[in-house]
């Protein structure tokens, strides 16, 4: 008896140690990728007009690592298995950049915040009001964007996108809210090379 006891209390450390070994399923990281949209070539990307891109802005319900669901119009919660793999700002303006830079190959581009010189031409604000996966598994995305250049007053753009993905493959999520990201992206690009070139006559 005294010889069992005493091989339990050696054991009792490992057993300890094991314990704090032991993992739940692993957190899953995603992010937002840029588009697949061709480069045109011979632009004089080098001399063309400067844009600035940012700040770019969400609301504090998006500021967090987590990824957010619907439960119903009123009820969110957090998907905690299922994180962002960086900041989802950054993630936006890193992706926004480079397909607005590859939307509009004559333009150079510099994201927020930039050297005092040499300044932008333009610049292009974004604040992302919502964007998450609604209890019927679609994806909204709405958002509120603004321009203003040397020959351009500020004018504000209205953005919304609705499209189905999925209640629980979150890979889907990304996949839609990237491509909502996208057409947003188009929107801009095509307003301010209207506006720009507006500008100039």
């Amino acid at each position: 008896m005294k010889i069992l006891l005493l091989r339990l209390m050696l054991m009792m450390p490992w057993l300890g140690m094991a314990g704090c070994f032991s993992h739940g399923p692993e957190d899953q990281f995603y992010m937002l990728k840029a588009a697949d949209i061709p480069q045109k070539t011979g632009s004089t990307h080098q001399l063309g007009p400067l844009l600035g891109l940012g700040p770019i802005r969400l609301p504090a319900y998006l500021d967090r690592p987590q990824m957010v669901v619907a439960v119903s119009p009123e009820t969110y919660r957090l998907a905690e298995g299922h994180r962002w793999a960086e900041r989802l700002d950054q993630n936006i303006a890193r992706v926004s950049m480079e397909n607005i830079g590859a939307l509009l190959p004559g333009f150079r581009m510099i994201l927020h915040p930039w050297p005092r010189e040499p300044k932008p031409d333009g610049q292009m604000t974004l604040d992302i009001q919502e964007m998450h996966v609604t209890s019927e598994g679609r994806v909204l995305m709405q958002a509120l964007w603004s321009f203003k250049g040397h020959q351009n007053p500020p004018q504000s753009f209205r953005f919304t996108c609705n499209e189905p993905a999925s209640t629980t493959d979150f890979a889907k999520m990304v996949e839609v809210e990237g491509h909502c990201l996208e057409r947003l992206n188009r929107d801009m690009a095509k307003s301010v090379q209207e506006l720009l070139h507006e500008g100039v006559r």
